[in-house]
């Protein structure tokens, strides 16, 4: 038996800045206090300081000199840098998955889009929203690929902390839900066409959301 190694105080205080980044507890663009998250969570200021530097590398935060850090925020052109990284990397890995390990892509995505309508017939947008984020790393588990794998990671966080902002507009997660169903049958299907079809119309969808949606992109600011 293996005995699991006690997270360290930094591990702990990047997994809760992390967490509350991605399920929009902490807003875009909001200022982040090294005292007031330190006393919080009941640590001293230098693992706090360690995980908003992590978390700078993730995209997740800013850090400036004399101004301190604050919740990353996003103008119109770098949602769409971030789709179009997004259709480049997630087709490459699709195109990966499908040739080395079809079956096993298939029957996680069918999986996961199951659990996904448990989590919205009990109206759990939390889990629903872990789930899409699961759906597609499924895309790069199958891959085999550590290059792509590392690459889409670094930014996961942040795709992820986008996916709870765009969950509060009408619809959203309905025709979220559908496009997973579609994709995850041509997946079963083995149609590398279809998918890319469909794959782009998921993603695209994301980037007009963001230039229609009333969100301020900019980032909210913090009172």
């Amino acid at each position: 038996m293996t005995l699991e190694r006690p997270k360290s105080l930094r591990e702990l205080a990047l997994e809760h800045l992390r967490n509350s980044i991605i399920d929009g507890s902490l807003k875009m663009g909001q200022i982040l206090s090294e005292r007031k998250i330190s006393e919080e969570l009941g640590v001293s200021k230098s693992p706090v300081r360690e995980a908003l530097a992590q978390l700078r590398d993730e995209g997740l935060v800013s850090i400036e000199p004399q101004k301190g850090a604050r919740v990353f925020s996003l103008s119109e052109s770098e949602v769409t840098q971030i789709c179009d990284f997004r259709q480049a990397i997630e087709t490459a890995a699709f195109e990966l998955a499908l040739s080395r390990d079809p079956e096993g892509l298939a029957d996680g995505m069918a999986r996961v889009v199951k659990d996904m309508a448990r989590a919205r017939s009990r109206r759990d947008e939390k889990e629903y929203l872990a789930l899409d984020t699961a759906f597609h790393q499924l895309i790069f588990e199958h891959a085999g690929n550590d290059y792509l794998t590392a690459s889409y990671t670094r930014y996961i966080g942040k795709i992820a902390a986008l996916r709870t902002h765009l969950s509060k507009l009408p619809q959203h997660t309905e025709l979220s839900f559908e496009e997973h169903q579609k994709i995850a049958v041509a997946v079963r299907q083995g149609d590398m066409a279809k998918i890319k079809l469909l794959l782009v119309e998921h993603i695209d969808r994301t980037r007009q959301a963001y230039e229609s949606a009333s969100i301020v992109l900019e980032g909210a600011k913090a009172s």
